[in-house]
């Protein structure tokens, strides 16, 4: 999900990682998106993504890396992210004839709703949790912090003349004006007419 938020991935475009997209480095992770809904000249796109403190991408990605290599699904044409058992284990897809041994996109939005319900905050915003909300958070956060459009369209893969950015993933999860008492003016309404 961490990976998902600093990349601004699509569903599909996560669970279509494989190992070899993805290099941890000392200072962050090199992660190419290989495909991609608006690359339809299938050139891929390769970002770095700086590792901070209260993500700890670079911790989560050794981590992880160490489970995939235990598990001996860590080859370069593996993918990352792998539908395991309860107990940890790679999950039988011999009769997943469609993604084979990756993940489907609706299971990213299954965990992260799961997530999100035992977090207390299934709504952001009036907008029920999905998995375009790992999109939506951290464009919404860049607008915050003044981020260009064409700069955040760049890093969600949306063409760079698109809008989409501002019309559609920007949920702020507070706005004065969705607070009814808002219009209230302050101490109450003036009587005196």
């Amino acid at each position: 999900m961490v990976l998902a938020y600093c990349n601004l991935h699509r569903r599909r475009e996560l669970t279509d990682l494989l190992v070899k997209h993805v290099k941890i480095v000392p200072m962050g992770l090199i992660v190419t998106t290989a495909t991609s809904k608006t690359d339809k000249q299938a050139k891929g796109s390769t970002e770095f993504i700086a590792d901070r403190p209260d993500l700890q991408l670079v911790a989560r990605g050794r981590a992880w890396f160490a489970v995939l290599k235990r598990l001996g699904a860590d080859g370069a044409d593996q993918p990352v992210f792998r539908a395991l058992t309860i107990r940890g284990n790679l999950a039988n897809r011999t009769l997943a004839t469609k993604r084979g041994e990756r993940m489907k996109g609706g299971a990213i939005n299954e965990r992260l709703q799961r997530l999100a319900d035992l977090g207390g905050i299934p709504y952001i915003a009036g907008k029920k949790v999905t998995a375009h909300s790992l999109r939506a958070g951290p464009n919404t956060d860049m607008i915050a912090a003044g981020v260009p459009l064409a700069e955040r369209n760049r890093r969600g893969r949306w063409s760079p003349e698109s809008k989409t950015a501002d019309t559609v993933y920007d949920r702020p999860h507070h706005r004065t004006q969705d607070d009814p008492l808002s219009k209230v003016p302050l101490g109450g309404f003036n009587t005196t007419g």
